[in-house]
């Protein structure tokens, strides 16, 4: 009887011993979930304080199948009162504003023009990242769910509801992003569209 306890014992001191030598599950190094809170060391990657900084960013045309060309004038900068999250506004011509993932084209029908000074596109809050652990530099990049106002000709105006997700990488530097335009207020159906944001040129075509 000694014996087999002993034995038992043994096992128990050998089996314990063994998995503290094993090494750490991957499930046991990183949650399954993103981090729920946004953090701003993403930011430094992809937005600079410097004036008229902004990102390359392309939208996919479901129609050609193609990548389009750069959209220029989006302008990033920092709120004030929320420094983990980049918007995308114009401080530096006066009652203008940015093209917001080609919003002053894809509505250009309804507002009768392309320009921004005319659009009035600003949006203080637009992208924030989460880790997908602490620490780590790639994880889920969420558009803050909210009403664009967008400006007509005639100086009227309309919204347009904007939200959608995506992944980051800042070691390739590169969001790829779904943006789902909800137009409810223009009376049409949700519409998604497809980006891809880098603080430098991309070749997609």
């Amino acid at each position: 009887m000694m014996k087999l306890l002993f034995t038992i014992l043994l096992g128990i001191v050998l089996f314990t011993s063994c998995k503290k030598d094993e090494p750490a599950l991957k499930e046991d190094l990183y949650p399954d979930q993103p981090l729920s809170v946004p953090s701003s060391s993403a930011i430094a990657t992809f937005h600079q304080s410097i004036s008229f900084y902004q990102l390359f960013i392309y939208r996919f045309d479901p129609i050609t199948a193609k990548w389009g060309s750069r959209i220029g004038g989006h302008f990033s900068t920092i709120p004030a009162i929320d420094p983990s999250a980049i918007g995308f506004t114009n401080p530096y011509v006066v009652d203008s504003g940015v093209p917001l993932f080609d919003m002053v084209r894809i509505y250009a029908v309804e507002t009768g023009t392309t320009n921004i000074k005319a659009v009035k596109i600003n949006a203080d809050k637009v992208l924030q990242f989460f880790p997908d652990y602490a620490g780590a530099k790639t994880g889920i990049v969420k558009v803050v769910a909210q009403d664009i106002v967008l400006t007509r000709l005639n100086l009227t105006t309309f919204k347009v509801g904007i939200s959608g997700s995506g992944t980051y990488d800042e070691n390739t530097k590169i969001i790829d992003l779904e943006v789902l335009f909800n137009e409810t207020a223009l009376g049409g159906t949700p519409q998604k569209f497809l980006y891809k944001m880098s603080p430098t040129a991309l070749t997609l075509n």
